[in-house]
């Protein structure tokens, strides 16, 4: 029964990921992914509740995907949580922006609102070990707050991104975006920079062609 039951919830979320895919966020209903599942409503409602909750897992999913594929590469320097986050990122944004579907449902997303709920558990643990390798002092408001205008900032930036013409590199994404936080933090510009720098050239090394954000 348990086998049974973990096949139909993923039987449901991989269904959501190629109706999202094909036809975006908004246009994919509750009751289309049923459908095309060949389930009850009620078994979604049941495992997922909500579309929202869909895409949670595909956040973490692909997090997870990208992480996982950077520690098995062994990379020299992926210790520090400022290169790693880089690495990651540039693989994240890459995945996304180079296909204009996971490009469309990004956009979506944002649109909607803030991803600050689908990934703050991963971005808080990410910027606490910034703090701890940099021997950075903030109180929980401070940390909080910088977590609040990372998460805005990425959002009007790329919200204006999706409605440009010319748009940035994913090189210039992340020297962007990666480096405000630590910034904020007070870390020195020159070992930011420096890292990355470094970040950027390493994720151009591993690969990730098989790595998937929707499909």
């Amino acid at each position: 029964m348990y086998e049974k039951g973990v096949q139909t919830r993923n039987l449901i979320y991989n269904t959501a990921k190629q109706l999202f895919y094909d036809k975006g966020f908004e246009k994919t209903k509750i009751k289309a992914i049923v459908e095309a599942s060949d389930v009850p409503i009620g078994l979604f409602t049941y495992y997922f509740k909500t579309k929202d909750r869909v895409v949670q897992r595909i956040y973490s999913d692909f997090h997870t995907r990208i992480s996982l594929r950077i520690t098995e590469s062994n990379i020299q320097g992926a210790d520090n949580a400022i290169l790693r986050h880089v690495v990651l990122s540039w693989i994240y944004y890459d995945i996304i922006l180079s296909d204009p579907n996971n490009s469309r449902f990004y956009y979506e997303i944002l649109s909607k609102t803030s991803n600050y709920r689908y990934i703050v558990k991963f971005a808080n643990q990410v910027y606490r070990r910034y703090t701890e390798e940099f021997n950075v002092y903030l109180t929980d408001r401070e940390f909080d707050n910088i977590l609040f205008l990372d998460f805005g900032g990425r959002r009007e930036f790329f919200l204006q991104y999706f409605e440009k013409q010319e748009k940035e590199s994913v090189d210039e994404i992340i020297f962007l975006i990666n480096g405000i936080v630590p910034r904020m933090m007070g870390i020195d510009q020159n070992t930011v920079t420096k890292l990355l720098y470094q970040g950027v050239a390493t994720a151009k090394t591993i690969p990730h062609d098989d790595i998937r954000f929707l499909i």
